[in-house]
């Protein structure tokens, strides 16, 4: 009987402790509230809202760094842009240099085991190539192969799935038409999901099966999210009216975007597959640009 007991407490430490082990989020986003664009922090709630940068230059494209540093771009009133990064407990802010581990590629995303790091080259915003290192190897190979097509354009929102097998990506022959692909990187092949293009404004992996993706019709449709599944390329629709910039939290569990349902801007969440929707922000004015801040344990 005591050694059943001493069991069941056992297990209950170790369930609590795996429950904890899980990090916290906040919602980071950009907000006029204080009369020009700036970064706030809250809940996924929307309680506890904070005030990371106050300036009178206008603070946008927000992102994580790490558990203490958001970056984002500054612009002045000559509509200069630089790369500044903001420290979430102390506000300071200081320029940011992205480290690069391939010298000259741009846009660099590093694989969940570390090894490998998809990134762009570019000479101007028609001449875009994928690219991925090997750091194990020190070697780069190339993707794809547009430059020979004047008209070929590639979409910058290239990403890793859980276990490093595919590189998800979109291009097209122009930014109306943008199909979603896939470097399967066991195959050393590329397969296209959709059987039509679009224009597009975000694309993340929900899980290994099925993506979200945010997607305009030209001419036809307003920006949407939509579910797609890897193996089928069936879309599906999960949002009505306006919406923008799709972020999925660290547990893949929610989703988080920005609404022009409203007229103005606001925040919304939701689950994967478009169920448990909810409003977030309801100030007047715009607040948009959501990321998920992966807080400190």
């Amino acid at each position: 009987m005591i050694r059943n007991i001493t069991l069941v407490f056992i297990a209950l430490a170790v369930l609590s402790c795996s429950e904890q082990k899980e990090p916290l989020a906040k919602i980071g986003y950009v907000s006029y509230a204080s009369g020009s664009a700036d970064i706030y922090l809250m809940d996924m709630d929307g309680s506890n809202v904070e005030q990371i940068t106050n300036s009178s230059e206008n603070n946008s494209f927000p992102f994580q760094i790490d558990a203490k540093t958001i970056g984002f771009t500054k612009m002045d009133k000559d509509r200069n842009q630089t790369a500044y990064q903001v420290n979430i407990y102390t506000k300071e802010e200081k320029p940011y240099q992205e480290q690069l581990i391939v010298e000259d590629g741009k846009w660099q995303e590093k694989s969940n085991n570390g090894r490998y790091v998809a990134f762009v080259k570019s000479n101007d915003y028609r001449d875009r190539e994928l690219y991925v290192y090997d750091s194990e190897m020190s070697t780069e190979k190339q993707i794809t192969s547009h430059k020979d097509s004047i008209t070929m354009a590639y979409s910058i929102n290239h990403s890793w799935s859980s276990d490093d097998k595919k590189l998800l990506f979109m291009s097209g022959p122009d930014w109306y038409n943008q199909y979603i692909r896939y470097y399967d990187m066991d195959k050393d092949t590329i397969i296209t999901v959709t059987d039509r293009g679009y224009m597009n404004s975000g694309l993340l992996w929900a899980n290994d099966d099925m993506l979200v993706a945010n997607l305009k019709i030209r001419d036809k449709t307003l920006y949407e999210l939509y579910s797609v599944e890897l193996e089928t390329g069936k879309v599906k629709q999960l949002t009505d009216s306006i919406n923008l910039h799709p972020n999925i939290s660290p547990n893949k569990k929610t989703i988080v975007f920005e609404s022009q349902r409203n007229d103005d801007g606001d925040i919304y969440t939701m689950n994967p597959d478009g169920s448990n929707l909810k409003r977030v922000t309801t100030t007047k004015g715009y607040e948009g640009r959501a990321f998920w801040f992966q807080t400190e344990e």
